[in-house]
């Protein structure tokens, strides 16, 4: 059973931070706080609280809206891998938001994946399963038709480790195939 309480906890041995437990969990808000506190001043988006959030669950294999005080240390993990890519993250922005939507529709983020893939363009199929597969998919984040910020790290990782075996994944539309369309890009399908 979590507990309940004021307290001062090491999260790890860079980092102790008084937390509030008052429920045996912090909920949305107060996990707010607590990456506040360990990210020494820059306030997290609550987009990127849900984002921790849900990693962390899905790391320690549970569901719920909030931290127990046992998964404080990855939930620190997390955020603090997220502000390492962040920057990059937010380069990319800059670069191909070319409206200032705050989000990569398709054209833009088909010139990122172009980009990143030594110049090939991808084809509609893979750039259309990108977004498919990053809008909207993190948890209190609603599908805008583009991709943001948050979710823009999760559609980096996804183009890269795209991988297809035609053999296992004939006739299933997930997981485009760029070897089945001429000129297709080569940086993410292993034979």
């Amino acid at each position: 059973m979590a507990q309940c309480g004021s307290l001062r906890t090491t999260v790890n041995k860079n980092a102790q931070i008084d937390v509030f437990f008052a429920q045996g969990f912090l909920d949305p808000a107060e996990c707010k706080k607590f990456l506040l506190d360990a990210a020494k001043g820059q306030e997290p988006t609550d987009e990127e609280v849900q984002f921790v959030i849900k990693a962390t669950h899905e790391k320690e294999h549970r569901g719920g809206a909030g931290l127990t005080m046992s998964e404080m240390a990855v939930a620190l993990d997390v955020w603090r891998a997220w502000e390492q890519v962040k920057p990059e993250m937010a380069m990319y922005m800059q670069k191909y938001d070319s409206n200032a939507s705050g989000k990569l529709e398709m054209d833009q983020l088909k010139e990122l994946l172009k980009d990143l893939n030594e110049g090939l363009m991808p084809t509609d199929e893979e750039a259309q399963w990108v977004m498919d597969t990053s809008d909207g998919k993190l948890e209190g984040v609603e599908a805008t038709g583009g991709v943001n910020i948050t979710e823009l790290h999760g559609a980096i990782v996804l183009w890269y480790t795209h991988v297809e075996d035609e053999a296992d994944t004939e006739g299933t539309p997930s997981a485009p195939s760029a070897a089945k369309v001429e000129g297709g890009s080569a940086c993410c399908v292993v034979s």
